[in-house]
């Protein structure tokens, strides 16, 4: 049987890839990895795309039903899932870095409404 034949960096035609990007699938060699720091596991063009100053329209509409969760409890419980969500893409590299603060303050502001909610269920309970 031949051996398959070793994968090349398409960045550095001349070199061997080493692994490939986590997001994207593309082949990386050492010298594309060099200086990615936390994001070692992204090529270079999906480590361009998480550092876009623009967050992602998620990460927006979390923020945008976790603040209207004060109107009612139950858009604040969307956001504290949407934001989960786009923290999660943000840490695997698919979504933009910028849009980690906004989705964290709608986490935690739907975890908020959650609370709160209950509290309200417990003091309905104790009234009946």
């Amino acid at each position: 049987m031949d051996a398959a034949p070793a994968a090349l960096c398409p960045r550095h035609p001349e070199t061997f890839a080493e692994g490939t990007c986590t997001r994207c699938g593309t082949f990386t060699c050492s010298q594309c990895r060099k200086g990615l720091g936390a994001h070692q596991g992204l090529c270079p063009s999906c480590q361009d795309l998480s550092r876009s100053g623009k967050p992602s329209g998620r990460a927006v509409l979390s923020l945008v039903f976790a603040t209207v969760g004060f109107c009612g409890f139950v858009p604040g419980i969307f956001g504290l899932v949407l934001g989960q969500k786009e923290l999660n893409a943000i840490e695997a590299g698919k979504a933009p870095r910028a849009g980690r603060d906004p989705a964290l303050i709608a986490r935690n502001l739907g975890w908020f409404h959650v609370v709160m909610f209950f509290l309200l269920l417990l003091g309905l309970y104790t009234h009946l």
